[in-house]
């Protein structure tokens, strides 16, 4: 059985996210998200990068578009890309591969597909983006994902290739380390 045990203050939760990977992630003090600027949605049945990302990632602010500015990487071509594979897998499979091995928990496989696409959510009154299980893990296990697309802005409508760089991005709350 796979737990992952999530310690805040005093209170913990277990977690059971699949049954090959164990581990603790101290969320109070070092949280990371690992942001792959290409999250996926479901359109007309295909499988998409999100049209908005330009401007979802816009709003992260110029620490995350200046990174990849620097690397030499132009996420905003990849807003409204058809993606047909995913590493070696057809795009469709690799959702499923990810639903199975790292998202929810006790949930239906069907939900847990869901939260591998990008989606909008209410949260306390707010509503928000979430990235989805794709695009966004506290576990850095790559540091890229490769797309096999076809731009939104294709003229030949071939298929192309690109490595997707995944960004971490600290999301915790800061703290000051003091004496043990």
């Amino acid at each position: 059985m796979d737990i992952r045990v999530r310690l805040c203050s005093s209170q913990a939760c277990s977690l059971v996210t699949s049954l090959r990977h164990t581990g603790w992630l101290p969320d109070c003090y070092t949280t990371y998200q690992n942001i792959l600027p290409a999250p996926i949605v479901l359109l007309d049945g295909d499988i998409f990068i999100a049209p908005d990302t330009d401007v979802l990632f816009d709003q992260l602010g110029s620490d995350f578009t200046d990174y990849l500015a620097e690397m030499g990487f132009d996420w905003k071509r990849l807003a409204g890309a058809k993606v047909l594979r995913i590493g070696r897998y057809r795009a469709r499979d690799y959702i499923h591969k990810v639903a199975h091995i790292d998202s929810g928990n006790f949930l239906d496989h069907n939900v847990r597909v869901n939260s591998v696409i990008s989606s909008y959510q209410m949260l306390n009154g707010t509503f928000s983006r979430r990235l989805g299980d794709l695009a966004s893990s506290q576990v850095l296990k790559k540091t890229s994902l490769l797309f096999t697309i076809i731009p939104a802005n294709s003229t030949t409508g071939l298929p192309e290739k690109v490595d997707v760089p995944f960004v971490a991005a600290f999301v915790g709350v800061p703290f000051d380390d003091g004496q043990s």
